[in-house]
Formats: C-alpha cells, sequence, structure tokens
C-alpha cells in the first residue's frame, strides 16, 4: 500500500496548518475583525483553502449561485437548514441573516455583473443598517472586480484596502506544501525527494499550481499502488501529466530526435538527468543508430528542445515533464530506425 490516507489529498481537505501563507493569515484575521476582507488571487494559490481555514458559517460559490437571490438562498439553506425561503423576496431573506454570522463568498466575480454590483452594495452597507454580517469574499483579480462594480463608493466599503494579495507559490513553496502533505497521506519510502520535486515542477508550469501539485500527487500514488507497486516512479508522475503532444515530434529531424531520445533514457529511471549524463547517452545511441552528431551540435539542439518544451530544464537537470518516458522511447526508436531506412 502506498496511500494511507486519501481524504487528505482531495482539494476540499483543509490541514491543521497552512504552510507558506504565515503574512497572509495574519492580515486576514486583522482584517476580519472589523467584519470584511477580500482575497485576491490566481488559480491555485490557495484562496478558497485560506478562507476555509480562518472559517466561516456558510460556503457560497458563485459560478454556481449567479444571482443574489440564489446566494442569499444558498446562506440561509446553511445558516437555517429549517428554514424555507421559497418564494421570499430578496430584502426578506436580507433579514433572515443573523447578526455576526460569517460568510464566505467564493469566486464573486462568477456573478452576473449588475447583480454583483448591487449584492456587494448590500452586503457592505449591512452593517449600517444595524446588522454586522461578516464577509470573507473571493476573486481572482481584484482590479478586474473593481472595474465590474465600477462604483468608487461601493468598492470603498466593500474592499477597498481590506485586500488580501496571494501570489503565484514558488518552486521552494510548492516543494514544501507537497511534503507535508505526502507525510500526512503517503506511507513512508513511497515517494522521495526527486519525485516532489518533478511534481513541483510540473505544477509551476501549469495554469493551477499548488491545485495542480496535490492532483498529480494524489494521482500517481494511486497509479503506482494499482500498478502492484510499492512506491511512486517518475513515470507514474508523467503518465497522469500526460499531454497528447507527441505527435509533434512527426516533423522531427532525426538528429532532434536523437537527443530527445538520449533525454528521455537518461531519465528512465529517475526523474532528472544532467547535461553530462545525456551526453554520455548520445554516445551510445549514435554507436546504435550510426548516426553522428556531435557535442557542440547536440548541445544546441537540446536548447532548442527546452525552448520548444519538449525538455524541460529545471534546478536538479533535465527532465519530460509531460510524457511518460518509456513511451516516448518506444516511438522515437521507432522513427529513428525509419530514418536508417
Amino acid at each position: 500500500m502506498i496511500v494511507k490516507d486519501a481524504g487528505k489529498l482531495e482539494l476540499s481537505y483543509v490541514p491543521d496548518k497552512i504552510l507558506c501563507r504565515d503574512e497572509e493569515i495574519k492580515k486576514l484575521q486583522v482584517f476580519l475583525k472589523s467584519g470584511r476582507v477580500l482575497i485576491s488571487g490566481g488559480v491555485g494559490t490557495g484562496k478558497t483553502l485560506l478562507a476555509r481555514y480562518v472559517g466561516g458559517d456558510a460556503y457560497i460559490n458563485c459560478y454556481m449561485n449567479k444571482t443574489e437571490h440564489r446566494v442569499l438562498e444558498e446562506m440561509l439553506r446553511q445558516l437555517k437548514p429549517r428554514f424555507n425561503p421559497a418564494g421570499l423576496p430578496t430584502q426578506k431573506l436580507w433579514n433572515e441573516i443573523e447578526e455576526g454570522k460569517t460568510v464566505i463568498i467564493d469566486e464573486i466575480d462568477g456573478m452576473n455583473a449588475d447583480e454583483l454590483r448591487h449584492f456587494a452594495y448590500s452586503l457592505s452597507r449591512q452593517y449600517e443598517l444595524g446588522k454586522r454580517i461578516n464577509y470573507i469574499a473571493i476573486t481572482r483579480n481584484h482590479f478586474i472586480l473593481e472595474q465590474i462594480i465600477n462604483d468608487d463608493a461601493i468598492w470603498s466599503t466593500f474592499a477597498d484596502r481590506a485586500i488580501v494579495e496571494l501570489k503565484p507559490y514558488t518552486f521552494e513553496e510548492i516543494k514544501e506544501i507537497l511534503e507535508y502533505r505526502a507525510r500526512e497521506s503517503i506511507h513512508p519510502g513511497a515517494y522521495d525527494d526527486e519525485i516532489l520535486s518533478l511534481i513541483a515542477d510540473m505544477a509551476l508550469h501549469s495554469p493551477g499550481h499548488m491545485r495542480t501539485a496535490i492532483d498529480l500527487l494524489r494521482n500517481a500514488a494511486l497509479m503506482a499502488e494499482s500498478n502492484g507497486r510499492n512506491s511512486i516512479t517518475p513515470d507514474d508522475v508523467r503518465e497522469v501529466n500526460r499531454e497528447e503532444w507527441i505527435s509533434d515530434i512527426e516533423s522531427m529531424e532525426k538528429d532532434a530526435l536523437m537527443v530527445l531520445l538520449s533525454v528521455a533514457t537518461a531519465c528512465k529511471n529517475k526523474a532528472y538527468a544532467s547535461k553530462e549524463e545525456i551526453m554520455e547517452m548520445l554516445g551510445v545511441k549514435e554507436e546504435e543508430y550510426g548516426i553522428k552528431i556531435g557535442g557542440k551540435k547536440a548541445e544546441e539542439i537540446l536548447q532548442i528542445l527546452v525552448q520548444q518544451d519538449f525538455v524541460y530544464r529545471g534546478e536538479r537537470g533535465y527532465t519530460i515533464l509531460n510524457y511518460p518516458v518509456h513511451l516516448l522511447m518506444e516511438e522515437l526508436d521507432r522513427r529513428l530506425r525509419e530514418h536508417m531506412q
């Protein structure tokens, strides 16, 4: 067995400790004392995780509830499970929300623009009406949200000066979080530092960042386990990150095929290979296929392959990120033998 607690690799899981966001958590808690805070950040920066970690009495996603009335109905469904909001006008729903509750409004920019404007106004003005409703609103970009609201007075009371902006995680931060989540969810010895580095590199070059990293760790662990192994291999990770770009090598010249094959072979049983290891493997392949390239030209081709995203170069060396190496080697071998005929 590889996975000891799959639930701790679910995106909905809130760990006991949030890493790499200490300052942001402090700022969020300070702003929330005044009853309002807006969390802003791209996909995979941990916006929802941070909000859930701090806590709220209700959680509403506005991509699923695009009108003010729908948002309020969902809010009351969670705050007052026995209350039936059917047929009540919007203002009556506002009146039913109890003083002092904290609500998490996720993807607030998913609301229809006019509805969003009125909702932001109504939510931020509840205190003036004699009832304080605390809220943590979440958006991917607070500048765009401000443009959508397009009203200085509403923006000022809704979010201005109470914004916590989350920057994308760095490679080191992704790696640190992965180490923590792996310790919680996967048996010792079933993964190593190179596996986590490979996942971190993949996540860093994805639109999902930390979300992608957790997905890759979970799926690679489950794949290795389903195949009867007791540890995750680099190709398990590559398989779950697989992209169908293999047809892109159809027009590749034989010298480029040779260098790419050398990279793949050097990474066959590990996550990364050095330039020296790749060039040494190239020498072996030159003998095998009877194709001579030369070191200087091979290095130039290697850099082109990096630029074209066939090969990735990270702090630990060169690797293949998004295709299983053993399958890539088979395809490259087939194409090189066609060149030899």
